[in-house]
């Protein structure tokens, strides 16, 4: 190939650059799909990490083609870099490794495009074509939530055709990435006041207008039919700074590199005080992100991560001088005053980003002073193996292939790894959302391979091997059960199949803590699967005991885990066990009316029948505004004076405060105390759990 047709080449891949990443602009806030386990989020981090990746292909091609290594700077390279340290060092450092690290390469896609955009785009044109780009996506992601509204659906898909329905998957996200997006149509609009009217100004105005009505309907929706469920910032501030400081066993690790980025449903659970408890709206809720992006920062990536990103926010708006004629520099402002506010999700994340780079590319096409490029060289030993020459705009220097060749094959593997882990990460998450789609079917036998499949494909997500133990724990029953409906016995094939999916079920829930180790969840579920082979398994009792045990030392402000664990005894007949976590959950939440609930009927099983008889009174003055629940222990406390001879004579406990309030509670229920119909004849060699110390 002749150097005319390389550098045309070159040329046409510049060109392209730019109306590739304009066109990501205009899709990313409006990509959904059903294929996966996700529809709002991962589609658009499939879409921006393909994007990424194959821009960093097309710059090495550019380096290739050019014989150079050409590395555009920007004041923020640093500063950008130093905030992706931080998240990879938060993640590496995490107990969640697993998890975390699945977190974190998501943002670091969006992190890369920073550097993406910044080194393929430059010129007045390519700012304002990335700007126009930005408001075209934000402008048409409104439209299909406005249209939705009034029952006109734009996308074909069924589950979409609902009048609540958005790209972004909650009005919150579209409210926060409409109001950011506000002040970087306004300033093209700035000529109206001084009535320079034209059709680039018209253009603006119109999106401008559709932005609003986008903010209107979301804020309205958000104080009406869905109100936002966040954290209070009170106890998000006390979460951060307890997993920061408290964090025993890694105190120094906690404190510079927090639990790890995309782990603060661990943080919440461990450190959350019991006041939360008396909101009745959120106290049952566990919550994945702080109260501001900054508090969630500080809990998952401590100091460092903090630091890093205040000295990315320092880098990007102080000193002010003239940038605040750059369209996006009010924009960027914005996010940065409400990333001290309100949660982020991975849509604000990568918008941060995307306005990072639109603001260096227009300030760079307007002070080009501050700007410079950098060759990358490999010279004479004696000089040393690398050397960076500063270039002038404009500037030429003799072609360096080797330097081209090394760098293009360095990024080339960066990207091949990345890719591969992407791409079987996202088809595994196809499989997983096939087999939900099978299990909503009842096609039990497509459900267990397609998940087999997702956990062999890749082998890092607890969630995965979570709810597979609860696929073979249902095959399991399904299969026996299937026997007892026939009226005969299980044959010996069905009952070594059986077997084989409960030992499966045990391994893979065992698997997922191990994977997440401060995962509630993963240790209430096997505490489930434990518990669902009491009388079968040998010790399942004991294992399924320390499973919920160690769900409560994760989360031990929660009332909901003392009664689950004081369900467990009481379904063992220990019920003095029983009574005392029953009290505990009591004690964290004063009016827990299935705590009350279950505690008299510990008592009542113990032969402490006026203690029952107490608590049940405690439960009826709690669901004194619940119809069917009131009437419901109205009959058990009538059957138990009779039982007791009390000749009507109620007793009287002193309420409390919260327990005058009458507050309503969920249906009234006890733990599950029989085992399955069907059981597995012999007993089941199990393992034990290996709680985190």
């Amino acid at each position: 190939m002749n150097p005319e047709q390389k550098q045309l080449i070159s040329q046409k891949i510049s060109q392209s650059f730019l109306f590739v990443w304009g066109v990501l602009f205009i899709v990313f806030p409006v990509a959904v799909a059903t294929l996966t386990t996700d529809p709002f989020v991962l589609p658009k981090q499939i879409l921006l990490g393909a994007l990424t990746l194959l821009s960093f292909v097309a710059l090495g091609a550019k380096m290739l083609l050019d014989g150079q290594v050409r590395i555009k700077r920007t004041p923020l390279d640093v500063p950008v870099l130093l905030f992706g340290t931080a998240l990879l060092l938060s993640a590496i450092f995490s107990v969640n490794r697993a998890d975390s690290l699945t977190s974190v390469v998501t943002v670091i896609f969006a992190l890369l495009s920073y550097f993406a955009i910044t080194n393929g785009v430059a010129s007045k044109n390519a700012a304002l074509f990335l700007v126009s780009s930005l408001l075209a996506g934000g402008v048409l992601a409104t439209l299909v939530a406005i249209l939705a509204h009034f029952k006109i659906y734009l996308l074909p898909f069924a589950s979409t055709h609902v009048v609540t329905f958005n790209t972004f998957g909650s009005y919150f996200d579209l409210a926060l990435y409409t109001a950011v997006l506000l002040p970087l149509v306004l300033h093209f609009c700035l000529p109206l006041l001084k009535q320079q009217v034209n059709a680039r100004v018209g253009v603006f105005a119109v999106a401008g207008l559709v932005l609003i009505a986008g903010l209107i309907l979301s804020v309205s929706v958000l104080f009406t039919t869905q109100k936002a469920l966040l954290l209070p910032f009170d106890t998000g501030f006390q979460t951060a700074f307890a997993a920061i400081s408290q964090d025993s066993g890694r105190l120094l690790q906690g404190f510079f590199f927090g639990s790890g980025f995309g782990n603060f449903t661990s943080v919440f659970t461990r450190f959350h005080g019991a006041s939360l408890n008396a909101n009745q709206q959120l106290w049952f809720l566990t919550f994945s992100n702080s109260s501001s992006f900054v508090l969630e920062l500080l809990a998952t990536t401590g100091l460092v991560g903090i630091l890093a990103y205040l000295f990315l926010l320092f880098k990007s708006l102080l000193p002010i001088g003239k940038r605040y004629t750059n369209p996006f520099y009010l924009s960027l402002v914005l996010l940065a005053l409400l990333s001290f506010l309100l949660p982020f999700s991975y849509v604000m994340i990568a918008l941060f980003f995307f306005l990072l780079a639109g603001y260096q590319v227009y300030q760079k096409a307007h002070s080009p002073h501050e700007y410079f490029e950098i060759e990358l060289k490999f010279v004479a030993l004696k000089k040393g193996v690398l050397a960076f020459t500063t270039l002038d705009d404009g500037s030429n220097t003799r072609q360096n292939h080797p330097t081209a060749i090394i760098a293009f094959v360095a990024l080339l593997v960066v990207v091949v790894v990345l890719g591969y882990y992407s791409v079987i990460y996202v088809y595994a998450d196809t499989l997983f959302q096939s087999s939900l789609s099978s299990a909503n079917a009842n096609n039990g036998t497509v459900t267990y391979q397609l998940q087999s499949r997702a956990i062999t494909t890749y082998p890092y997500r607890s969630a995965y091997y979570r709810i597979f133990s609860q696929t073979n724990i249902a095959l399991a029953n399904s299969l026996l059960s299937l026997q007892a409906g026939q009226n005969s016995s299980p044959s010996a094939q069905s009952q070594q199949t059986a077997l084989t999916l409960v030992q499966q079920a045990i391994t893979t829930a065992r698997q997922a803590t191990t994977l997440a180790p401060l995962s509630v969840i993963e240790w209430q579920n096997l505490s489930s699967v434990y518990r669902t082979l009491i009388g079968l398994g040998q010790n399942a009792d004991q294992f399924a005991i320390q499973a919920a045990q160690q769900a409560v030392v994760l989360d031990p402000s929660n009332p909901q885990e003392y009664l689950t664990l004081g369900g467990l005894y009481y379904q063992l007949g220990q019920y003095d066990n029983a009574i005392r976590f029953f009290q505990q959950a009591i004690t964290l939440k004063q009016d827990y009316g299935n705590a009350y609930y279950n505690l008299g009927h510990a008592y009542e099983a113990k032969g402490d029948l006026q203690n029952a008889l107490a608590q049940y009174q405690i439960v009826k003055q709690l669901t004194a505004n619940d119809k069917q629940n009131n009437d419901r222990i109205t009959a058990e406390i009538n059957a138990l004076q009779a039982k007791i001879g009390s000749g009507g004579q109620q007793a009287a406990p002193t309420p409390t405060p919260s327990q005058q309030s009458g507050t309503q509670q969920s249906p009234l229920s006890l733990p599950p105390t029989a085992a399955p119909s069907q059981p597995v004849q012999g007993q089941i060699p199990l393992v034990s759990p290996t709680p985190v110390k």
